[in-house]
């Protein structure tokens, strides 16, 4: 059994300096027996205008999300908890973390806080880490990107 009170955490990534903090704490929270679900969520591009166009953008952007992950997780102390990764295709980011950590039966959810639009910047929040706080029944815990990686 994990040392800490969480056992199952899930961690929203986007290869942002913000998820790789968040990935990093939550492997802390972890410490011992732990899980870290990491997802990342592919979203399709509205740039592609074929079927075809849009798999190859999606798979483009899963492998670029993969590598950078697994440069985090080589970089982060794992403390003996157990990290993976996984995948979510949806246009709704905060849902699919929603019924990831639901499914997975997390008691926390772990997100970086960075904002792109100013009103919710002054908040310190974006889109997905307000939806997160919000409108989740876990406990969310926000991060911010450190200044080094």
């Amino acid at each position: 059994m994990p040392a800490g009170p969480f056992h199952r955490i899930l961690v929203g990534w986007d290869a942002s300096p913000a998820a790789h903090t968040a990935l990093v704490t939550a492997l802390s929270l972890a410490d011992g027996q732990g899980t870290v679900i990491a997802r990342a969520v592919l979203t399709p591009p509205e740039h592609a205008e074929t079927r075809g166009e849009q798999r190859r953008d999606m798979e483009a952007q899963r492998d670029w999300l993969e590598d950078q992950f697994t440069r985090s997780v080589h970089t982060a102390p794992t403390r003996g908890a157990h990290v993976r990764l996984e995948w979510g295709e949806h246009t709704d980011v905060p849902d699919d973390l929603r019924t990831c950590a639901t499914d997975h039966g997390c008691d926390l959810v772990v997100v970086g806080r960075h904002g792109e639009d100013s009103r919710l910047r002054i908040a310190g929040l974006g889109p997905v880490a307000r939806a997160m706080v919000q409108d989740t029944d876990l406990p969310v815990l926000l991060v911010s990107a450190t200044a080094t990686r």
